[in-house]
């Protein structure tokens, strides 16, 4: 084998280990939702954060400008859609591997902290009926 037949093998050897390690690194996407944020890592590291509070929907459509987190090559109906109340680019589509259950506990972890914070975007109904007010009867006057 010559040097240079050798130095092809060993440069089409690294591109294919860097595409084998590249798709694989995209598998080790993870979603984690916190008291205050939804967290997007990969390798264990955080890349992107959400706070909770600028969420204004939970979808399934993408828009046209999404910024994607897929953990998976192909999507096939396992995507959710973030899109928040500010920022550059609104709408973020991840793939949880249970997309509705992941809707269900992001959109209770996001009232929860709405409610934490204060805001009345969504005021909570009250906890025992109220009775309407009495008014004086003209007898009793």
């Amino acid at each position: 084998m010559s040097d240079f037949q050798r130095q092809l093998f060993l440069v089409s050897l690294g591109v294919f280990a860097a595409t084998g390690l590249l798709t694989w690194s995209i598998t080790s996407i993870r979603y984690r939702i916190t008291a205050k944020r939804l967290l997007v890592t990969w390798l264990g590291l955080p890349v992107r954060w959400i706070r909770l509070e600028n969420i204004k929907h939970i979808g399934t459509r993408p828009g046209f400008w999404t910024e994607r987190w897929p953990n998976v090559l192909f999507e096939n109906g396992r995507t959710l859609v973030i899109r928040r109340k500010r920022g550059l680019v609104r709408s973020l589509l991840i793939t949880p591997k249970y997309p509705f259950e992941f809707k269900a506990s992001l959109e209770l972890a996001r009232e929860t902290a709405l409610r934490s914070a204060g805001h009345t975007d969504h005021p909570q109904p009250p906890s025992q009926p109220v009775a309407p007010p009495k008014r004086p009867n003209a007898a009793e006057a």
